[in-house]
Formats: C-alpha cells, structure tokens, sequence
C-alpha cells in the first residue's frame, strides 16, 4: 500500500474541512500545494514527486474529471455520454435509445402523395424519416390519399346519380370528382331531336318539330285511303291518312269512296257483249269476274275473247243478231251472228249448222267448240 498517497488525500480532506469554514491552504503536508477554486474544487500536486489525488483515487477504482463534458468512468467499466440512436446504453442507465434520441426533425420519406412528409425517429439502432400519415382510402380532395402517385383516382368519387340542374336529357349526371371537389357531371350531352317522347336537344320541349317525319305510309284503309304521311305523336310514329273518302269518279279505275271497289255504281261504258274498249272492273260483276280471270280485258280492251267470256265465266252467252240464242236449238244461224264468234266457229266446223238447222249437235258444240256450257 502506498501510505505517502494516503497522508496526501487525508490532508486534501482536511483542507476542504478548512476551506469550508472560510480558512485556505497554500501548501500541502509534505510540500505539495492545494489550490482552490470559487466553487471549492482543489487540485492537489506532490511537491516532492508525491502522489496527486488522482493517483489516490485511482487506487480506490473510481475518478471523476472536473472539465465539462467529461465523462465518469464507474465500477462496472461503463462510460457515461449522451444517449444517441445506436441500440447502446450510452447514458449507463440500463436503457437503450430511450426517449427517441436524435428524433423529431421534420423529413421527407420520398414515398408519393400525403406518405411523403415524415418526422426523423430511432429505430432498431437507426434514425429514419417515419411518414406523418399513413395511406388511407383516396378521397376527393386533390391529394394522393392512398400514397399510389395518383391524386382523385376514380374511387374518390361515389358516382351516386345526381341533377345537374339543365333541361331534358341533360339533366342526368354522376357524381364524380374534379379539381378536388365532387361535382355533378352530365352524362348524356345534347343531341338532335328524335320522336322518343325526350327532350334530345335540351330546350325544355320534346319532340318538337315532327321530328323524323314525312316518310310515306299504308294506313290499312282501302282505296285512295290507303296512303299516308308518317307523324311523330307521343313518342313513336303513327301514319296519318293523307286521303279521305269522295264521291267515286267513274273510269279512273280507283276506289275513290274507299269502299273496296273501284268504280263501283257507275256502270259500264259499253255492253258487255259489244266489242269495244276497255271495260273497267266493278262496272259490272260479271265485268269484274271476267278481268280477274283475264285482266286484259280491264286493261287494254274489251275484245272478242272477253265477249266471248261473257258466257264462259258468267253463263250469259251474248246473242248480238243471232235469231236465238245457240244454246237452244232452231232455224240456222248466221255466221258471226254473235259478237263472241262462237256461232261462226261452228259453223265453221260443223256448216249443217248454218246451212241447214241448228240442232242439239249444234248446240253441244257451243261447250265444246266455245267453252261455254249452256
């Protein structure tokens, strides 16, 4: 044991008792001199090469340095510094990075949207720039919510249906967000006018105009009824009669009463077993059996052979100049007596019956030479 360096720090004591109680050293037992300072602190050195009180208190294990910012080095070998983020107890006080140290300073992340501003904190032994907020569901608000790089992406608008407040088919809108506020965005733009019961065109009326009209149309009616003009009325189109029913006009082959028959009640223009023009359909019901089964004679003329079909489609065999009918027997006929031929075509096949008499050979031939059964 080194008792000199013991004698040293028992004097040191007893100065400080001294300086204590207002008295002052100016030398240490042994020659050694004992400053003091205002706050009481001494220094001590041996005069004669003696211990200092560090040399002392080395020996007992533990020192302290009296510059600031020192550090004290205690029993179980730790230092004692400022706590700083590194996963080390710096202040000895059996704690790791405690109260955050090295935090709070404002940062930025680099991650996109209201991800990117962040306060610096300690983790794991490292200072990292946490984000202030963290990603949440994008609303309609002009920032990136959802920290995607995207601001207002479309979920951040409800796209409820909503009134944009205009006329007809503009009135229907969605929500949807722009510049970061929802707003009511028209969904059908104006159009031109169609017949849909809709105002197209957004003025506040519908269907105006007759919109899509004028084309021509069957009304179902018969005769000069039957045509129309298609209209526009609530929405869809109708076709309106363009004719109406008049006093029938004989000869121009219409159905000008639109009672189904073309110039019915007028009568014909010549007798149906005269030769002659045109007999027009309706004048007469055997005129109108002859011209559907031989329309000629409705169109172009009423000739021979329409005669002739006066007595093969309608029974009634023209007689003209003949004596008597050739359907009955009797005294000779003349040749081309009637205006169908039939008699001169006998005749001419069979001349007994001009010649002589006009039997019942004569008259069978009228069904089988003429076509007409008697």
């Amino acid at each position: 044991m080194r008792f000199r360096g013991l004698a040293a720090l028992l004097s040191v004591a007893s100065s400080l008792v001294l300086a204590c109680a207002g008295a002052s050293l100016d030398e240490a037992p042994g020659g050694g001199t004992v400053p003091f300072t205002s706050n009481g602190s001494a220094t001590a050195s041996d005069a004669d090469g003696g211990d200092t009180i560090a040399d002392a208190t080395a020996d007992s294990g533990s020192a302290t340095g009296g510059e600031a910012g020192g550090t004290v080095t205690e029993s179980g070998g730790c230092v004692v510094s400022d706590e700083v983020c590194d996963l080390a107890d710096n202040d000895c006080d059996g704690m790791v990075d405690e109260t955050d140290p090295g935090a709070g300073a404002a940062c930025e992340t680099g991650m996109p949207g209201g991800c990117a501003k962040g306060t610096m904190a300690c983790s794991d032994g490292e200072l990292a720039c946490v984000p202030d907020a963290a990603a949440a569901a994008e609303l309609c608000n002009g920032i990136d919510d959802d920290c995607d790089g995207d601001a207002d992406e479309d979920e951040a608008s409800s796209g409820a249906d909503c009134d944009t407040g205009m006329l007809g088919v503009c009135a229907a809108g969605t929500i949807r967000c722009e510049s970061g506020a929802e707003a009511c965005a028209q969904s059908t733009l104006a159009g031109a006018e169609a017949c849909n019961d809709l105002d197209d065109n957004c003025n506040g009326q519908v269907d105006e105009g007759n919109p899509g009209s004028g084309g021509g149309c069957n009304t179902g009616m018969p005769g000069v009824c039957a045509g129309g003009t298609e209209s526009c009325s609530d929405g869809a189109f109708i076709c309106v009669q363009s004719e109406f029913p008049q006093a029938e006009i004989c000869g121009n082959g219409l159905d000008d009463d639109c009672n189904g028959a073309a110039d019915d009640a007028c009568g014909c223009s010549h007798d149906l077993c005269a030769i002659g023009g045109l007999l027009v359909s309706g004048c007469d019901p055997c005129v109108t059996s002859i011209c559907a089964a031989d329309p000629f004679c409705c169109a172009s003329s009423w000739d021979a052979q329409c005669v002739l079909e006066v007595g093969s489609i309608c029974g009634d065999l023209c007689v003209g100049s003949c004596a008597h009918t050739p359907c009955s027997t009797g005294t000779v006929l003349v040749s081309g007596c009637d205006p169908g031929g039939c008699v001169a075509t006998i005749c001419g096949a069979d001349p007994f019956c001009c010649n002589d008499s006009w039997d019942q050979a004569c008259v069978s031939q009228v069904q089988s030479v003429c076509g007409v059964v008697c």
